[in-house]
């Protein structure tokens, strides 16, 4: 009786927000381990900068109401695609790909906010579907929604970026009910455009593709990242070396360390300790999420919810994987760890979002 006279208090989930900021605060020590000398000090308090503008973000989209995002999720959607395009025709190139939008020293993955309208928009499909089970058009539909996103980062060519797309759609087809028939259809277009696609990718792309298949093809070059990689992690024992005192780190042997191998260097520096730490900071992160999905108010919130930490999940084990050789390399960052402010940034808005689904769970708040 007096839960229907006073109204619910809102309140954000402590377990999500701490578990995110932990893990930027580890990242902001390990890159700022990573790049204590050289041309790369100061990273750290770039990256600093970042989680700070994250976690703004992180308010604003927990302040503002998601089921109005939801409803203008489809101008949101093809305004995010529109830098996507820009990047095809006039992008500078940078690292072999044109990802970035450079203005002056800063510069900017579109591609990361594209994501987030992707899901938008994907939450709000389902949002709008009256069945349980999603009808042939709505797969189509669903298809269309990711795959265009997909296409235009696969071009740049950042095959890597491209996959990230791929949970929404994943998410999407395994909620909306896929029977099994559609699977094995999946499956053998997969399997297709795969064979054909080999022709269309770059030759730094063949050769990372190739060297996990044959890791020790070419140890100074094309399989230098892994085998380094995998020596770093396996030297920190249980309890690593010590902060600032693995070899492979700070002796260099480890390419682009801050960035995408930076989960190697915890392993390396605090062992086994540390990766436990940081994979476990994870797993309560997005199962927290998925509590969140099955007491969301509303469909919209639980899709929104899903699509938005099956992307986390996605690039974590990704590149978790590569460091040991389980998967080629692709370029994906860890979340909130790896240097880089396009990805701290949205990562920290796409859990406002989470948040805010929660926040606004009460009919009365």
């Amino acid at each position: 009786m007096i839960s229907r006279v006073l109204p619910v208090p809102r309140r954000l989930d402590l377990v999500i927000l701490l578990s995110a900021l932990a893990l930027a605060m580890l990242g902001i020590l390990f890159v700022a381990s990573t790049t204590s000398a050289g041309r790369l000090h100061g990273l750290a308090t770039r990256q600093a900068i970042w989680v700070g503008v994250g976690c703004a973000l992180l308010f604003a989209a927990v302040a503002t109401d998601y089921r109005t995002l939801l409803k203008i999720s489809f101008p949101l959607y093809l305004a995010s695609l529109v830098p996507l395009i820009y990047l095809l025709f006039f992008g500078q190139r940078i690292a072999n790909v044109k990802s970035w939008i450079r203005v002056g020293s800063f510069q900017f993955q579109p591609a990361e906010l594209t994501k987030i309208a992707t899901a938008l928009l994907v939450a709000y499909l389902f949002e709008n579907e009256d069945d349980i089970r999603l009808r042939l058009s709505a797969f189509v539909k669903l298809g269309a929604i990711v795959g265009v996103p997909f296409l235009l980062v696969f071009l740049q060519p950042d095959l890597g970026l491209a996959l990230t797309f791929l949970p929404l759609l994943a998410v999407g087809f395994f909620f909306g009910g896929m029977p099994w028939k559609g699977w094995v259809a999946i499956g053998l277009v997969v399997l297709v455009v795969a064979g054909g696609g080999w022709f269309f990718l770059k030759d730094y792309q063949k050769q990372r593709i190739s060297t996990f298949f044959n890791p020790d093809q070419d140890q100074l070059k094309a399989g230098y990242q892994v085998r380094q990689s995998k020596i770093a992690v396996g030297s920190g024992g249980f309890s690593g070396k010590g902060f600032r005192s693995g070899t492979q780190s700070q002796l260099r042997f480890l390419p682009v360390q801050h960035t995408d191998f930076i989960f190697a260097v915890i392993a390396e520096e605090w062992g086994f300790l540390g990766v436990i730490l940081v994979l476990g900071l994870f797993a309560t992160l997005v199962l927290r999420c998925l509590g969140l999905a099955l007491v969301a108010r509303d469909r919209g919130g639980v899709f929104l919810i899903l699509a938005l930490a099956s992307t986390i999940f996605f690039s974590v084990m990704v590149n978790t994987s590569m460091m040991i050789g389980l998967l080629p390399t692709t370029g994906i960052p860890l979340p909130l760890v790896s240097y880089g402010g396009s990805s701290v940034a949205t990562t920290f808005l796409a859990i406002g979002l989470v948040l805010g689904v929660e926040y606004r769970r009460f009919a009365n708040a």
